[in-house]
């Protein structure tokens, strides 16, 4: 059957929560992942950008790592939070609006499996969908295939899909994103100034751990903000002094080669072949590459069959490398989609230099606007409005005979949702089996 109620769409990253109606062009809820708790009253909970910094004696906990949830005793009240407030900061009943979650590739199974519990059995929502980032997005940008390069503020990811099946064995990860360049920001703003005047004085005596989380999520990202858009020279601070950043380092490459300036009092791993993870972010679609490349192509291309894998191969990669899609709210960091690209072009001439696709590297606009804030927006809510699109399935009915469903519902319905009433009748079986 065709929803009338729009979805609920949630995509919980490890910086901000983005959530709204999937009828919506953005968000309309766009607050901070973390929460914090009164150290006397653990039972205690606050969320909510203004309501956390309203109370900086407390502590600041975390819900996601590496990307996926593991606190699922507090998950709920991030849930809890969207439902009071996504209609205008005013709230709707959970059961009647379809939901529409964002996962990443790598969330296993366990988690999947936690969260249809509790959405079905806390929330009770009607119908449920747990969509992968990055092939919703993909798919948002008119594409079946690509390489999806993700940069958000925990984690960079790098994901092949080949005719919307995305190539897990092939997919890579790693820590070197935003929360990497803000450790680097901070570094470099503590050789001109003390940690604490980047603070306002009425933070003085806040927690040790609201002081890290403030500094991060309102000092360094404003200071990333700024160097986006416009060559900084001087950084206004609370107590409205300023200080030169005419030798700021440039941010770009610590994503690109995370090795390249060091951090004092932190040991990185050593970037080795077989830990991808330690790896920056062009490494990663290499190491992406490689493995699509053994995987497709034989061992030795004596016979005809292995002539006809060897076009097919050079095919896959020449449409791989021609729909690029970089995304994420760290990606936004001026000039680094391009830094991205120019580095892989470069290093593909060199390893595959005989190969026609060398010449085909190219990313995938995520808007058709002329506006480039639309881009910017785009890549902050790309995993969202992929969602959206995917959800929105739900509300197609035909031209010819008002309230019957379209093929787009029953494809909706047959692949991608879960019903509480198939939910309640088959368990886990059917979970693992919709949502691999």
């Amino acid at each position: 059957m065709a929803y009338t109620s729009p979805a609920v769409v949630i995509d919980n990253g490890s910086y901000t929560t983005k959530a709204g109606f999937a009828s919506e062009d953005l968000p309309s809820l766009v607050f901070n992942s973390n929460y914090s708790i009164d150290p006397n009253n653990p039972e205690s909970f606050v969320i909510g950008d203004e309501e956390i910094d309203s109370q900086p004696e407390n502590e600041i906990m975390t819900l996601l790592d590496n990307g996926i949830i593991y606190d699922f005793d507090h998950i709920v009240k991030n849930w809890e939070y969207v439902y009071n407030n996504v209609d205008s900061h005013s709230s709707i009943d959970s059961k009647e609006y379809p939901l529409v979650m964002t996962e990443q590739s790598w969330n296993t199974s366990k988690n999947k499996l936690a969260t249809t519990q509790i959405v079905f059995e806390n929330f009770e929502v009607p119908i449920f969908s747990l969509v992968k980032s990055p092939l919703s997005q993909l798919y948002r940008a008119g594409k079946s295939t690509g390489i999806v390069i993700d940069i958000g503020s925990s984690v960079a990811s790098v994901t092949p899909i080949l005719d919307g099946i995305i190539q897990n064995k092939s997919s890579f990860h790693s820590k070197y994103a935003g929360d990497f360049v803000n450790l680097h920001v901070l570094n470099y703003l503590q050789t001109k100034t003390s940690i604490e005047s980047l603070l306002p004085s009425s933070y003085a005596k806040a927690s040790e751990p609201f002081k890290h989380y403030y500094t991060s999520h309102n000092v360094l990202q404003e200071y990333k903000n700024l160097s986006m858009n416009f060559q900084l020279k001087h950084f206004q601070l609370d107590n409205q002094s300023h200080i030169s950043v005419d030798d700021s380092p440039n941010l770009l490459l610590n994503v690109i080669n995370p090795t390249l300036h060091k951090l004092p009092n932190i040991t990185l791993p050593e970037a080795t072949p077989d830990k991808p993870n330690t790896h920056g972010i062009v490494n990663l679609v290499f190491f992406a590459l490689k493995s699509l490349q053994h995987t497709l192509l034989p061992a030795n291309n004596e016979s005809s069959s292995s002539h006809n894998k060897y076009a097919k191969f050079t095919e896959i990669f020449k449409e791989l490398l021609g729909n690029i899609l970089i995304t994420g709210g760290s990606s936004n960091l001026n000039g680094l989609p391009e830094k991205i690209l120019n580095d892989l072009r470069l290093s593909i001439q060199e390893v595959y230099s005989g190969y026609a696709f060398i010449y085909n590297v190219q990313t995938i606009r995520h808007s058709s606007s002329a506006d480039p804030s639309n881009e910017i927006w785009d890549r902050q809510f790309g995993s969202w409005l992929g969602a959206c699109n995917l959800a929105n399935m739900l509300n197609d009915v035909s031209n010819n005979e008002e309230g019957i469903e379209s093929n787009s519902v029953k494809i909706a319905l047959d692949n991608w949702f879960v019903t509480k009433a198939d939910y309640e009748e088959l368990g886990e079986d059917l979970i693992v089996e919709k949502f691999k």
